[in-house]
């Protein structure tokens, strides 16, 4: 354990608890990695894309009911898209593509909502807020050509779906490979997944694509839910967390919808009940 000032938040190798105090990164991430193999005999069976995913996550059709909004929502956004950072501009340490080809607008991390941007999407962060056990949300917006390189999370039991908004025209030229199989995203039918399994993603055209991203926890049994309950809470309150929800607000003016208008996407505080999954499904792979 270490001092070092603020502004060494986020770079690689270490995790901060305060502003002045951090812990080495790469044990607790192995100390997550090692409790997954527990964790994950509880998790749903994953990757599930398409009409398995909705099955198996009901909740998640409050989406796609909000599509439209949704999809206005983002239109706003992009009329704005100069002003969106890139991954690595908020957070150092997730340097996974290079200049601004990677761009995200937070929501909500680890509880805490991106207020600011938030306002930006009113209806996106009502159709979340119907959603419990949400605790991190985005908008993951991927330029042509580009590529995220091979990556894992470290959180087992953490469950993140992927809601697509804007595919290329031809959508199997953009793809994500989860655990050696490749899946591409089709507009409005959604992918999930556990993200401690690595993955990476090729877009192969010149157009952009851009998916809505929810992390929420999967139900896990006594003991195991007292180790993922305090992993959440410890995170959550840290001064790396906080730092990231800082730097990610960006100030887009706030959208104002039309009673009649086609708006909407995500947020909201992390309930307490975390998303129940349903009994698992079979996946849509495309290898």
């Amino acid at each position: 354990m270490a001092n070092e000032s603020p502004q060494g938040i986020g770079q690689k190798g270490r995790f901060y608890l305060t502003k002045h105090i951090w812990v080495p990164q790469q044990p607790i991430e192995d100390f997550n990695l090692k409790m997954s193999d527990m964790i994950l005999r509880n998790m749903p069976k994953l990757p599930l894309a398409g009409e398995d995913a909705m099955r198996s996550f009901p909740i998640l059709g409050e989406l796609k009911k909000s599509h439209a909004k949704i999809k206005a929502d983002l239109d706003y956004l992009l009329s704005h898209h100069e002003e969106i950072p890139a991954l690595h501009e908020v957070h150092p340490r997730d340097l996974y593509v290079a200049g601004r080809a990677w761009r995200t607008f937070l929501l909500k991390l680890m509880g805490h909502d991106v207020k600011e941007n938030a306002a930006a999407v009113p209806d996106t962060m009502a159709a979340i807020n119907k959603i419990p056990g949400v605790h991190t949300a985005l908008f993951s917006i991927l330029h042509g050509r580009a590529e995220i390189e091979p990556h894992r999370g470290s959180a087992a039991g953490v469950v993140r779906f992927h809601y697509p908004l804007i595919v290329p025209s031809e959508p199997e030229k953009c793809w994500i490979e989860i655990g050696g199989h490749h899946f591409f995203w089709e507009e409005g039918k959604p992918l999930v997944f556990d993200d401690t399994r690595e993955h990476w993603v090729k877009n192969q055209t010149d157009e952009t694509r851009v998916v809505l991203i929810i992390d929420f926890d999967a139900r896990m049994p006594f003991p195991v839910n007292l180790y993922t309950g305090l992993r959440y809470n410890l995170i959550r309150r840290s001064a790396e967390v906080k730092k990231v929800v800082e730097r990610a607000s960006i100030g887009v003016p706030p959208r104002n919808p039309a009673p009649q208008a086609t708006a909407g996407l995500i947020s909201g505080a992390r309930s307490t009940n975390p998303v129940p999954a349903a009994a698992p499904a079979r996946s849509n792979e495309r290898h």
